[in-house]
């Protein structure tokens, strides 16, 4: 099942007609990575560039990328396994990077003291070779852990709630969640292992930004650099903007006005509204993308990303 976020738009946007629909695909939308979305679409960034998106919520990386192909969607919300696609030669590409790391955090039963106490648990994730996936493959790796025999990765496709359901059920001990849903956990028992601050020192690399396919590339480069620009600016209007941003906040991720306050510390750093990324992180994409295949990949950045549209949309 697919759910769908889309917000009206009034008949005067900035080009004079009516708004085009876009659709978007992406894997939720309360959380760290969907805030410039949201604001976006909340403040008019949108609007202006003359642009009406419907965000439509994937069960699954691989469902998004099918629909992303057969041109059922216009552009996607995920990165490193968009890049991974453009290893094996798929038709897609990495536009633009809209944060610095990927705001994931760890949950576990309250029992579970630290990281390595996870030697022997079962773990809840997405997909296998997603970036959730790879971020308990690096934060394992660098606790002295082997992920591939010292744990069972579980894959519930979904939602961080069909996770988290697994485990409140006890079929898994610990579980990768997007920021803020940490604190949700937290209120009701559960350990909070690492919060998202904590894990963007194993995993620094951004899992979020914007993907689309090469036949968007080839026939609208406009609307690409116009979507771009309403994204960035929505993230300089949460840099800029605290207190709006704060209020923003507790309404987009259900939280009271002291946890809103502690997380836009947080994640008021994490936006990147430069839109682009060094090469060498281009190329942690591409492991990341490719890190669960049988044979070793090697791609160029130029394979995976088109930074033109981003260095149009600063301008």
């Amino acid at each position: 099942m697919l759910s769908v976020l889309s917000f009206g738009c009034t008949a005067g946007s900035a080009l004079g007609a009516e708004p085009k629909p876009l659709n978007i695909g992406w894997t939720g939308g309360s959380n760290l990575t969907s805030l410039p979305d949201r604001v976006a679409m909340e403040r008019g960034f949108f609007e202006k560039e003359g642009l009406k998106p419907r965000y439509i919520q994937f069960q699954g990386t691989n469902l998004m990328l099918n629909a992303l192909l057969s041109n059922e969607l216009d552009y996607v919300r995920i990165v490193p396994f968009i890049a991974g696609a453009a290893t094996r030669g798929l038709p897609v590409k990495v536009i633009a990077a809209l944060t610095k790391s990927g705001g994931y955090a760890i949950i576990s039963r309250p029992d579970i003291a630290s990281v390595k106490d996870l030697k022997g648990k079962r773990i809840a994730i997405n997909t296998f070779g997603s970036s959730a996936d790879f971020a308990i493959y690096q934060l394992l790796s660098r606790n002295g852990l082997d992920p591939n025999k010292d744990v069972t990765l579980l894959s519930i496709a979904g939602s961080p709630d069909a996770r988290f359901a697994a485990l409140i059920a006890g079929s898994a001990d610990a579980t990768v969640v997007n920021s803020p849903f940490e604190y949700r956990a937290e209120q009701i028992g559960f350990k909070v292992l690492l919060g998202a601050k904590e894990t963007a020192e194993y995993v620094k690399i951004p899992t979020s930004g914007l993907s689309t396919s090469q036949r968007k590339i080839d026939r609208e480069p406009d609307e690409i650099v116009r979507m771009l620009r309403a994204l960035r600016n929505a993230m300089l209007f949460l840099q800029n903007q605290r207190e709006i941003s704060i209020g923003l906040m507790e309404k987009i991720l259900k939280v009271d006005r002291p946890v809103a306050e502690r997380f836009y510390a947080i994640y008021r750093e994490q936006f990147n509204p430069d839109l682009t990324v060094p090469d060498s992180v281009v190329e942690e994409w591409i492991g990341v993308g490719t890190f669960r295949a049988k044979e070793k990949i090697t791609a160029k950045p130029q394979q995976v990303v088109d930074w033109s549209f981003a260095e149009r949309a600063k301008k």
